[in-house]
């Protein structure tokens, strides 16, 4: 029972996500930067997405959702690494669709006027 135990914490502890090749995204006139891995991205691992932002913004609750087929929506939580860029982790579940097409939204907090209060785009999933 004790190497039962002891398995199950060191299988629990390792970061499942892998260095895949990035893509960087202009989400709003160089302003709003996304690094995600190349599309089409893989199913059902941990995609490490990178979202760069102007003094003073910061990134809400954000959700992805199913284009092509419905799925439910995923909710996305980005952690702040300093005083301009924020990390989330993704990860997409596989469909009966060989490739998928997702819309993420990212409500933005802040004041300024010249930037929007959410961008959206789309991006490709594959199994």
């Amino acid at each position: 029972m004790l190497l039962l135990l002891a398995l199950s914490s060191i299988s629990c502890s390792f970061d499942v996500t892998q260095q895949l090749p990035t893509t960087k995204l202009d989400l709003y006139q160089e302003k709003i930067i996304l690094l995600m891995p190349r599309q089409p991205v893989p199913v059902e691992q941990g995609l490490q997405l990178r979202l760069q932002l102007p003094d003073g913004v910061v990134p809400q609750l954000s959700r992805v959702e199913g284009e092509s087929m419905p799925m439910g929506q995923i909710p996305l939580q980005w952690q702040q690494l300093d005083a301009n860029e924020w990390q989330a982790i993704l990860y997409l579940g596989a469909c009966t669709e060989e490739q998928m097409v997702w819309r993420m939204t990212i409500p933005l907090e802040h004041q300024q006027v010249a930037l929007p209060q959410s961008v959206t785009f789309t991006f490709i999933s594959q199994r």
